[in-house]
């Protein structure tokens, strides 16, 4: 880790004493997002002190500027780590986590915010008072709402297996049981994360909205074409099971096909080539779900199959909705 290619620009003369979070930022190409996002970090009420790890992967946009502007108004919490090479999320990540100084470990894209001003107050005290968990996590606005089943505080292995439920910009987790961090490949960096830190002890969970997720063009994910998420996902679910030994393909077939169902609707840029994209897919990936979960399987053969149909409804509904609007004079 130490030798993935790093600068850092901080104040280590202005810092405190060892702080209690130290927040990992990854940024690329947030300029319009990234004060903001950092307005949200400072804006935290937390006993005891933080620290913020902004990892600025050269970004083509002012980015890099505005992340040691930032660096110079608050020298005593912000410290900001970049190269002149573009080295990935995942190495990214790598390279601000071994240099964070704290025991617990908070995550913020450059591009989402926090919500609740005692997110870290909340998850730390959960996390010192209860030594079964890993990690915490909590609600994420502005994308799919999941978390534990009604009247459960806190979700194991099996249910992080079964569905992407975690964002990272709700998560926190103590930062030994993240190292060392397995040779995973590039990509789903939260999703393989969660398995690294809940093979150890559960997730905890706060019921209330802690982050909020930014969907735009420019996103790793949400900018992302659909059959690009699908094959991320995929890769992901495969790399997940060989750390795990194998032992959880059922759990993780069923996560396959949530993300087949979550993931549905066609896009409206170049439909058929998605659709044509899903049953490569399904062909590639169909014998391992026909012995894991052949019910499974068969609804999704038929959800896919139905993929045009609902295309053209939707589209027949926009024309005859438009012909209808009244005339502007």
């Amino acid at each position: 880790m130490q030798a993935i290619p790093a600068s850092e620009t901080a104040s280590p003369a202005l810092w405190q004493q060892r702080p209690q979070v130290s927040v990992i930022m990854l940024t690329r190409d947030h300029e319009p997002y990234l004060a903001e996002a950092v307005s949200s970090v400072i804006a935290q009420r937390l006993e005891g002190s933080l620290e913020l790890l902004i990892g600025e992967d050269c970004s083509a946009d002012g980015t890099l500027a505005l992340a040691l502007a930032l660096q110079r108004q608050w020298p005593a919490l912000i410290r900001v780590i970049h190269a002149e090479v573009n080295v990935g999320i995942r190495d990214n990540f790598l390279r601000l986590l071994v240099r964070a100084r704290a025991p617990l470990i908070a995550v913020l894209e450059g591009d989402d915010r926090w919500v609740h001003p005692h997110k870290l107050a909340l998850q730390s005290r959960l996390l010192r008072a209860d030594p079964s968990l890993a990690c915490v996590g909590g609600i994420t606005l502005n994308r799919p709402p999941l978390g534990p089943p009604p009247g459960r505080d806190r979700l194991d292995l099996v249910a992080l297996l079964r569905r992407y439920v975690v964002h990272s910009s709700a998560l926190v987790f103590w930062r030994d049981l993240a190292l060392p961090y397995p040779n995973f490949p590039e990509g789903a960096l939260d999703s393989m994360l969660l398995a690294v830190l809940t093979a150890r002890g559960d997730c905890g969970w706060i019921g209330q909205p802690v982050s909020w997720y930014r969907r735009h063009r420019g996103g790793y994910w949400s900018g992302a074409q659909r059959s690009q998420r699908l094959r991320l996902s995929l890769d992901c679910i495969a790399v997940i099971g060989a750390y795990l030994g194998g032992r959880y393909g059922r759990e993780l077939a069923a996560r396959e096909l949530w993300i087949h169902r979550l993931d549905w609707p066609l896009p409206a840029d170049n439909p058929w080539r998605h659709w044509l994209g899903s049953w490569q897919i399904l062909w590639r990936r169909g014998p391992r779900l026909l012995v894991l979960a052949p019910l499974g399987l068969l609804g999704l053969v038929l959800w896919t199959a139905t993929q045009p149909a609902a295309l053209l409804l939707v589209r027949l509904r926009r024309g005859v909705t438009t012909a209808l609007k009244p005339a502007i004079p």
